[in-house]
């Protein structure tokens, strides 16, 4: 009984231990919570002025060097800028305003009425007389006056940024803060439960721990899967009215690992599209996070660059400094208007052209995989498709699937003959379905197509000969294998 009545007393304890505890608890997360929602808000705050300040200071730049470049030039195409600018200022003004009231900084506001004082009085005395009369006598004078009045712009701006660039300072200390509290109290919480705990009987302690043990394999796999679905997610193809994309994925076998196999394809700002495949050596999560890594790279360089060749080599050198394994890509440029395509290769299988009056064939290729040796060299190829052809891409377990390299080419240009006679409605599922029908892969495989069309509204009214020439680049009826250039 004795036994008993303390075993009683001990989970009684145990109870208002843990009653107090929880108390304590959610009052600090209560106050905690608050900390920094107010930190995280003032640092929210200051960032969107900091972006109002960019957007207002890069309008009047934009109206200053218009106005500038007109007048010298008596181009009207250098007002464009200018009207731009000038159709977003006032409302520019009004968003700094309000993000800046929202910082409780009067000294920033009185920045913003200088500028806004300055930018009507550059308006109504130099751009509006010189947009009137640009050759007027007194144009050089009024330049000067505007030089002055951009210069004394600046040095509001200027001031302005420095506050923004303080008050930013303090919210990043604000925010430190309250994350050092939340460690403390996180601590101190944790020290004092880890004693209540330790009060407890072997029984309560054992579940306790098989608890925990529970919750890391979840969090575990939780975090395992994150990660997966997150290198795997693939984007939206584009839709252009002369392009059709298509694509297939289909993994190794029921039981197989992740693999690092995948496809993209972006239309950018000037109207190309950029494409990509590639494979990363290996499976597994590794090979899926280095998949995510080489994806990262193409994309990023691609968006600045006009040659694949280049996209290719700055791709290899961030692998290389991140020490990844062996990938394989493609990435080129499709022309929706000329239907030019240029791409560079990284030891990766040849892409495939076909033509309706044709036999398909493999483009040119060449060049070393991507994370094997740094400053390597890549080649541009430049081929040109017209109405009805079917560019393919793919992976190596389309070719090797039986291990026959020969024999799994000569299947691939058999199934891309095929599909481009028939005009199927998915290319991508058709190459696939004709190669493996409904046996699984050894190997992950991922294949992506784009069917080129003329869309009626993209054709020219008039048709030069060299125009004509690019159009019916194609393959003769004696050769299988058209000429192509590269560079």
């Amino acid at each position: 009984m004795p036994d008993s009545n303390s075993a009683g007393a001990a989970r009684a304890r145990g109870a208002i231990v843990l009653t107090v505890g929880f108390i304590v608890l959610l009052s600090s997360a209560i106050w905690l919570y608050w900390t920094v929602e107010g930190a995280t808000s003032y640092q929210r705050n200051v960032r969107l002025a900091q972006r109002a300040r960019d957007t207002v200071f890069r309008a009047l730049l934009d109206q200053e060097s218009g106005l500038r470049g007109f007048t010298s030039t008596r181009q009207i195409s250098f007002l464009t800028p200018y009207g731009r600018s000038q159709a977003i200022m006032d409302a520019a003004f009004t968003d700094l305003q309000a993000r800046i009231a929202t910082l409780g900084a009067p000294q920033l506001q009185r920045f913003v009425n200088d500028e806004i004082a300055v930018q009507r009085s550059w308006h109504d005395r130099v751009a509006a007389p010189l947009l009137a009369a640009p050759r007027r006598v007194d144009a050089t004078r009024l330049q000067f006056v505007g030089k002055a009045l951009v210069d004394q712009f600046r040095h509001d701006d200027h001031a302005l940024d420095d506050g923004l660039g303080n008050a930013a300072a303090s919210a990043d200390f604000a925010v430190n803060v309250a994350l050092f509290r939340i460690a403390v109290v996180t601590g101190v919480l944790g020290l004092t439960f880890l004693l209540a705990y330790f009060s407890f009987s072997k029984q309560r302690n054992r579940m306790l721990a098989e608890t925990t043990r529970q919750r890391m394999l979840y969090e575990n796999e939780k975090r395992i899967a994150d990660a997966l679905q997150a290198a795997f997610v693939q984007k939206a193809l584009p839709v252009i009215p002369n392009l059709g994309f298509h694509a297939s994925y289909i993994p190794a076998g029921a039981e197989a690992q992740v693999g690092g196999d995948w496809y993209d394809a972006f239309e950018l700002p000037d109207g190309r599209i950029l494409f990509s495949i590639g494979d990363v050596a290996g499976h597994g999560i590794e090979a899926a996070v280095i998949m995510s890594r080489a994806r990262q790279a193409i994309i990023s360089n691609a968006l600045h660059e006009h040659d694949p060749a280049i996209v290719l080599s700055k791709a290899n050198e961030t692998l290389m400094l991140q020490e990844a394994k062996m990938v394989t890509a493609v990435c080129g440029y499709i022309n929706p208007k000329s239907l030019e395509i240029r791409y560079a290769t990284a030891g990766h299988p040849p892409p495939v052209l076909a033509f309706p009056d044709s036999e398909p064939y493999f483009l040119e290729h060449d060049g070393m995989p991507l994370g094997i040796l740094p400053n390597v060299s890549y080649r541009e190829f430049i081929a040109y498709a017209r109405e009805g052809a079917l560019l393919v891409l793919y992976t190596d377990g389309v070719i090797e699937h039986k291990r026959d390299l020969i024999e799994g080419e000569r299947r691939l240009l058999d199934a891309t003959r095929s599909v481009v006679v028939k005009g199927a409605s998915d290319p991508a599922s058709s190459v696939r379905q004709a190669i493996f029908a409904d046996k699984a892969p050894d190997d992950d495989v991922a294949i992506m197509t784009v069917s080129f069309t003329v869309d009626d509204r993209m054709r020219p009214t008039t048709v030069t000969a060299f125009a004509l020439n690019r159009l019916t680049i194609g393959a003769p009826a004696d050769d299988p294998d058209p000429a192509r250039s590269s560079r």
